[in-house]
């Protein structure tokens, strides 16, 4: 009987993208280790990730939080910079923002003010309380 590792096949060649089942249990162990403490293992995966070319939003943004745990205030920035060329937030006339969208603007708001940034920050908070709470699931 062939046994294979434990993605067996679902390793791409060098260059292509990972399978979405491989992509989605790597960023659900992300995840598991940063919800017990493994800070450091995580963001290893998302750099992994970052560095064989996945650009997607939930890596940006994986990568973002590790680095806001690790209170490294400028990588977490430069990340929500990418993070608003990928995905942005702001739009026009009234809105919510998700649950998602408004942990971005703590976080965002958390680093410029660790960063002696007050200004930068004020606007954050401001922006992050203008749209009211998140919205639910079914709000959506």
């Amino acid at each position: 009987m062939k046994h294979e590792s434990d993605f067996g096949s679902a390793v791409p060649p060098d260059g292509a993208p990972l399978p979405d089942r491989v992509r989605g249990f790597l960023l659900l162990h992300v995840f598991v280790l940063a919800q017990h403490g493994y800070v450091d293992r995580a963001s290893t995966i998302l750099e992994a990730l970052h560095a064989l070319g996945d650009a997607g939003a939930d890596v940006v943004l994986g990568r973002a939080v590790m680095r806001f745990f690790r209170q490294d205030w400028p990588g977490a920035l430069a990340c929500l910079d990418e993070l608003d060329r990928i995905d942005p937030i702001e739009r026009f006339g009234q809105y919510r923002m998700t649950e998602r969208q408004r942990m971005r603007r703590y976080v965002k708001a958390r680093c410029l003010f660790e960063l002696g940034d007050g200004d930068r920050a004020r606007d954050a908070v401001e922006s992050y309380l203008r749209h009211g709470t998140a919205t639910g699931p079914d709000e959506r």
